[in-house]
């Protein structure tokens, strides 16, 4: 699995498909954090969100990076299709770690004020939840599951939608809401965290079962 992981961190290099969510991600911490005052919670609520969106387009890059032979061909290497998927998952979650590493960090020096440990360690948290999240999200979208870019795109759109405002969907949004009103409840955060990893193993699992339906049609072709 380390291998796979490698080849597809080498793959995303390669193809440079990283840069535009990284560096939109980037502006957006770079405009939000030059006048970062007051308490820090409320700002790791926009950056959080902003990192839950950038895991999602990285996500849906990264999926998109082999055609469905150069995938058939990966899997025959890798032992099975669900294996190679589980590679792009964990390849996606280290690089949306990574931004939300930045996030958090950026934040921290860019602040006014000395930001606690306690503070720091919680934004982290936030952001890796929201990170999960976004690789969740992107995996339906992707173009394991959606051929065309277009729906793609809408997908997107929607879902991230309503993980990020949908009042009555308990997935971003109450972590989220209170970050912002400058708190982050135990049990929010527990919530939000098994949220997250249950939605990410069943659009895994959605996506594994739609990639093995459709190989197995492009074999009886």
């Amino acid at each position: 699995m380390i291998a796979l992981v490698r080849y597809q961190l080498a793959e995303l290099w390669h193809s440079q498909r990283y840069v535009p969510p990284a560096l939109v991600h980037i502006g957006l911490l770079a405009v939000f954090c030059s006048t970062n005052q007051g308490p820090a919670l409320p700002g790791y609520a926009v950056t959080a969100a902003s990192s839950l969106v950038a895991a999602c387009w990285l996500t849906i890059a990264l999926a998109g990076l082999s055609g469905p032979e150069q995938r058939m061909i990966i899997a025959a290497h890798a032992g099975s299709s669900t294996r190679v998927l589980v590679g792009v998952v964990l390849t996606a979650l280290s690089c949306s770690a990574g931004l939300a590493v930045l996030a958090v960090g950026w934040g921290a020096v860019t602040h006014d004020a000395h930001v606690p440990l306690t503070t720091l360690v919680l934004g982290l948290l936030v952001h890796l939840i929201c990170s999960v999240f976004g690789v969740a999200v992107a995996l339906p979208c992707s173009a394991l599951v959606i051929s065309r870019i277009g729906y793609t795109l809408v997908a997107a759109v929607v879902l991230l939608t309503v993980t990020l405002l949908a009042k009555w969907v308990p997935l971003a949004f109450p972590l989220l809401f209170a970050l912002g009103a400058d708190t982050a409840p135990p049990a929010v955060l527990v919530q939000a965290a098994l949220t997250a990893v249950l939605l990410l193993v069943l659009t895994t699992a959605l996506t594994a079962w739609r990639q093995d339906f459709g190989m197995s049609a492009q074999r009886t072709m």
